[in-house]
């Protein structure tokens, strides 16, 4: 298996607010209560950032399937070290092993980009992706209880974690 990462573009946008759609009115792993606007989107997925980057996955044969970015983990210049890693499928996507190929890809591209710690955050019940990414090396650091509310239930939101 082999992904193709395209840098994404703001005429990516469409493709990735249709999977944000789609887990904001269908799961709870997204605290999106309404779809994004696609310029919502623009104001924190980066593009053309030469720092913090964003990706169009998509298969061998030119299919997007989803799409990954990292972003400044909080605005402070002493937290320079650190991303924030985001990684989508479409649903159907889910567990057919790109994933792995995904993240990765994304560890040398951060790591080759001078940082050194990884941030993920996932809502507490996403228990395949919490999985995912205890299998890759990362663990949890921070469990934050009924910190968000959707659906009309009290949902926790963890933080996972990787040291470069």
């Amino acid at each position: 298996m082999s992904l193709q990462f395209k840098e994404l573009k703001e005429t990516d946008l469409p493709f990735v607010w249709e999977i944000y759609d789609y887990y904001t009115h269908h799961s709870t792993i997204v605290y999106f209560l309404e779809s994004p606007t696609i310029e919502n989107l623009k104001s924190f997925i980066p593009i053309g950032d030469p720092e913090y980057r964003s990706f169009l996955i998509e298969t061998e044969e030119g299919v997007p399937i989803g799409f990954s970015y990292f972003n400044r983990f909080k605005p402070r210049e002493a937290f320079k070290i650190s991303v924030e890693l985001t990684i989508y499928l479409k649903p159907e996507t889910g567990r057919k092993g790109y994933g792995t190929e995904i993240i990765q890809k994304m560890e040398s591209i951060i790591q080759s980009g001078g940082f050194t710690n990884i941030v993920a955050l996932i809502a507490g019940e996403n228990e395949p992706s919490l999985r995912f990414f205890e299998k890759h090396g990362y663990t949890c650091c921070a469990h934050i209880r009924e910190v968000a509310e959707k659906f009309g239930r009290k949902l926790d939101l963890k933080m996972v974690q990787k040291i470069l």
